[in-house]
């Protein structure tokens, strides 16, 4: 077995320790929250003279509607809160008895080289895995011009050069996709080998082997992917695109993790491009022959149609946010257009839901309380400001615990970066949302590689 150093792995294990009794902590944290928030509103509602206790009107039926709709179509409906709150079992697989076993475990990272500094920052955290034995080190390079960062990767990495164009062709597949044909066909993958993609920032460590070498040894699903937060470079530099990643931290609990914990599949095709491992047979079986530049979603997608079983890893994988809101765009509009080409009208719906939902949760209280005096009913006013309370409570729950395994973060700085967080979330659905109707209007083309440090 593997026998990490301490401070390797001593923010995670610790991090887990406390969501390994999630189900205890957070259902009443919620609670109290909430509880306080009601009492606030209640008392500024009675201050302006705003009752809770009023009948129907048209504005009532407008906000059940338009909030129903929001609502209830998520899959399911405040996923991020069961995700939060239902039990997580993060060391299910390390107490679980061996099931079967492997003969390597393959780190592919795949890159353009234009990041040139970000993959070497990933390179350097594996110089600690070198001494296990069944670890392989793979860069795979898109790229016939870079000569600058063959030659300085260091000598343990095999690198994984991809033909042009002329030399190897795929059916269907471009751009990373391509790449991932390319390297999968090169590899020769058994049904006991297993790859972990990682993108070109994604920084791994100890507990991040630990994770995959419990999932694999006892586990029984054929393909997993974990967490990921935004604090490995420009942790809060910049604090709208800090907030933005944050919101997927908390999608992480809902959105990807609940349905693999749950039904041991993700929902439709939602799965991470970076901290993914999958095993060789399943990634032979489904291949990445596939034009969608969502290329995770739809590997995701098939496999899911196909039967084969996901599971969750417990450890922590860190990257950095977009680094401009150029950026920031580009990258959400590469995506909306890869899953919205899934010729599935469930995938479609459920992107915008997932997408332009979130923000009635904002905008609904907001004209509550900006409306005139009017009453409204008080079951309404409980459930819109438990949809507000609720998703800015995951929201800020996600960004304490990024903070909590990142050095240097004082408690005042977490709650900075949390209330940052919650106060900035409904503008980042909003970009989001204008990104999501920008790539119907005019679908993204090609497969922007954005700027890493």
């Amino acid at each position: 077995m593997i026998s990490a150093k301490p401070q390797a792995r001593l923010r995670t294990t610790s991090l887990y320790k406390i969501l390994e009794y999630n189900y205890l902590i957070f259902p009443p944290a919620l609670l109290l929250t909430f509880y306080v928030c009601y009492a606030f509103s209640r008392y500024q509602l009675d201050k302006i003279g705003v009752s809770t206790a009023g009948d129907w009107d048209w504005t009532t039926v407008v906000h059940v509607l338009l909030t129903s709709i929001c609502t209830f179509t998520q899959a399911p409906p405040y996923a991020n809160v069961w995700g939060l709150c239902l039990p997580v079992r993060p060391f299910a697989y390390a107490r679980a008895p061996l099931k079967r076993s492997f003969k390597t475990l393959r780190i592919c990272l795949v890159t353009k080289g234009t990041n040139f500094e970000a993959v070497l920052n990933s390179v350097r955290q594996w110089e600690d895995l070198r001494r296990h034995g069944f670890l392989r080190f793979h860069v795979v390079i898109d790229d016939e011009n870079c000569q600058k960062l063959r030659k300085a990767l260091p000598s343990f990495v095999q690198i994984i050069e991809v033909p042009g164009p002329g030399i190897f062709r795929t059916r269907k597949a471009k751009y990373k996709a391509r790449a991932l044909e390319f390297y999968r066909q090169q590899q020769n993958l058994s049904e006991e080998d297993w790859i972990l993609h990682l993108d070109e920032e994604s920084l791994i460590d100890e507990a991040s082997v630990h994770a995959c070498l419990d999932f694999i040894l006892g586990g029984e699903a054929h393909i997993g992917m974990g967490t990921i937060y935004y604090n490995g470079i420009n942790h809060w530099q910049n604090s709208f695109l800090s907030a933005a990643e944050v919101t997927r931290i908390s999608d992480d609990f809902g959105q990807f993790q609940l349905p693999v914990r749950i039904c041991g599949r993700p929902l439709l095709g939602y799965m991470h491009g970076s901290w993914v491992l999958i095993n060789g047979a399943v990634e032979n079986a489904i291949t990445w022959e596939t034009g969608c530049v969502a290329e995770d979603f739809w590997f995701a997608y098939s496999a899911v149609s196909r039967g084969y079983k996901f599971g969750w890893l417990h450890a922590i994988v860190r990257e950095q946010p977009p680094e401009t809101l150029r950026d920031f765009f580009r990258q959400r509009r590469r995506w909306y257009t890869g899953i919205f080409s899934i010729p599935t009208v469930f995938v479609r719906l459920s992107l915008m839901s997932t997408v332009i939902g979130p923000i009635s949760f904002f905008v609904w209280p907001l004209f509550t309380f900006l409306r005139d005096r009017q009453t409204i009913p008080h079951w309404l006013f409980v459930w819109l400001l438990w949809n507000s309370v609720s998703h800015g409570y995951t929201i800020g729950v996600a960004s304490v615990l990024q903070d909590l395994v990142t050095p240097g973060v004082s408690w005042s700085s977490m709650i900075v970066h949390a209330l940052k967080s919650v106060l900035l979330s409904p503008f980042v659905h909003l970009l989001q949302a204008f990104a999501l109707l920008s790539s119907l209007c005019k679908p993204a083309k090609g497969f922007d590689v954005i700027a890493k440090s």
